[in-house]
């Protein structure tokens, strides 16, 4: 929660900033200066990990749409330190995920003064976020092969449409907002355990994932993981999602 509210502190102070700017020589022209922005997102690494990088390329097609693709790496904190639900002790670890996320955005040329990348607009939009991870684990308190496997892959499609607005400052630097961005969304994936795991030791170590996930992004809630997951460590349902992120850009 901290996280959030640290990132949507950034917001408001930016943007306050930005608003008390004036107007620069730019704002008598009506066509694009340049028809490209490459721009770098830090909104996945400011919530979750230091390790996610994610890049964006919009490219302007007309006075007044642009149409933009990210592409990122994506990385979660480990929910769990040694063990789980002290039935298993985790041996090594292996994570990785990509974001990827299309958008074709019209600016309200009618509401802004600079041409196309500057100003406010309104996009359609598809993303998807995809992660994977595999825990080599001992089963513990047994005298049998103590050798298993905890993995699991999960995995979001989003149709939605998004608010924002975009800044061009001394025509090459950018600063893109994303606002609001309500989605329909699909969850899908799950957990696979294999070893000697009796039944009741794993319905253990499916509640505490399901309790680590929820402790971890409470925001998540009831929208994300469901009883299904809390039960059997798989995820399978339509929910809302919502899509909000910082962009700095260069304008070329």
């Amino acid at each position: 929660m901290k996280k959030h509210w640290v990132l949507f502190s950034v917001f408001f102070l930016i943007s306050c900033m930005v608003l008390a700017q004036k107007k620069d020589s730019l704002s008598h022209l009506l066509l694009p200066i340049h028809k490209n922005v490459i721009k770098f997102n830090p909104t996945p690494m400011m919530l979750w990990s230091k390790k996610n990088v994610t890049l964006c390329y919009e490219r302007v097609l007309n006075p007044k749409q642009t149409i933009s693709l990210t592409v990122g790496y994506l990385e979660f904190p480990s929910l769990f330190k040694d063990t789980i639900a002290n039935v298993v002790g985790i041996t090594s670890r292996q994570k990785y995920g990509i974001n990827l996320a299309l958008e074709y955005r019209f600016y309200l040329m009618k509401r802004n003064a600079r041409p196309v990348p500057d100003g406010i607009y309104v996009a359609p939009f598809a993303s998807y976020y995809g992660y994977h991870f595999k825990n080599n684990v001992d089963v513990l308190n047994t005298s049998l092969d103590s050798a298993g496997l905890v993995k699991g892959s999960f995995y979001v499609f989003n149709l939605g449409v998004e608010l924002g607005y975009q800044f061009v400052f001394w025509k090459r630097l950018t600063l893109d907002f994303i606002l609001m961005g309500p989605s329909f969304s699909y969850y899908g994936g799950g957990v696979d355990i294999t070893g000697n795991i009796n039944l009741s030791d794993l319905k253990e170590i499916n509640e505490n994932l399901y309790n680590k996930l929820i402790e971890k992004y409470p925001l998540i809630g009831d929208f994300v993981i469901n009883k299904s997951f809390r039960q059997h460590g798989k995820l399978d349902l339509f929910s809302l999602g919502f899509r909000y992120l910082i962009q700095i850009g260069f304008h070329f």
